[in-house]
């Protein structure tokens, strides 16, 4: 059974937060249920209408002269400011991570695609996203390749955050911030424009199987 409204509630949680007879002060300035400014009223008088209105008398602001209090539910004031806490939390811990998209510049259109709409989604929740372009090898030599698709990705998520280049060996690197702003609309890529980043990263991986330029398999078919 609940304590009767009005009476300091045993074995509640310490939060800090003052309520009922707990308050010890002579006047306060208060607050009705419906959010209406009271004006400064003696104590006694503030805890006899919360009282009457089945309701605790919270004290919102102990730091203001005279302190602040409101008429409301104790319990459901708590838990919203429990709520509170836990998203402040939540995104303090995702804008700390970073997740990492990582492509190769023989990476297929449907693969990118994909790797996109994930970095997409990391960025809507506040996650840092790193997207890295690797090259192994010989692969070096068709760096080339890889900028025209780091560019790309720098263009299809250049809506959802802000872009900073990296400096890495061997690869091509963007750091992208999740937008404070919200996100830029963004034009869909139109039907050549998308044939056209295809044929780029077929010629890309027929040029390096070939080990020589994405022309000169066209060369030599003429």
């Amino acid at each position: 059974m609940l304590p009767p409204r009005g009476r300091p509630q045993p074995n509640r949680p310490k939060d800090g937060v003052r309520i009922n007879q707990e308050i010890r002060v002579p006047q306060v300035r208060l607050i009705d249920p419906r959010g209406a400014q009271v004006g400064i009223v003696d104590i006694q008088r503030a805890l006899q209408m919360a009282k009457e209105a089945e309701l605790d008398l919270v004290e919102v602001s102990p730091n203001a002269n005279p302190p602040v209090c409101r008429i409301i539910d104790y319990g459901k004031f708590r838990f919203e400011q429990t709520k509170k806490q836990k998203a402040a939390k939540a995104h303090q811990q995702s804008t700390g991570q970073v997740k990492e998209i990582k492509l190769h510049f023989q990476t297929a259109s449907n693969d990118y695609r994909y790797r996109m709409v994930q970095a997409q989604e990391f960025l809507t929740k506040g996650f840092k996203v790193k997207v890295i372009v690797q090259f192994k090898g010989r692969e070096i030599s068709r760096m080339e390749f890889g900028h025209r698709l780091i560019d790309q990705a720098k263009e299809d998520l250049s809506p959802y955050g802000d872009i900073e280049e990296l400096k890495l060996e061997k690869c091509f690197a963007i750091s992208v911030s999740p937008r404070k702003g919200g996100i830029k609309k963004k034009e869909t890529l139109k039907p050549d424009e998308q044939a056209k980043h295809e044929t780029e990263q077929k010629a890309a991986g027929e040029a390096f199987n070939n080990g020589g330029d994405p022309n000169s398999q066209r060369g030599q078919n003429a």
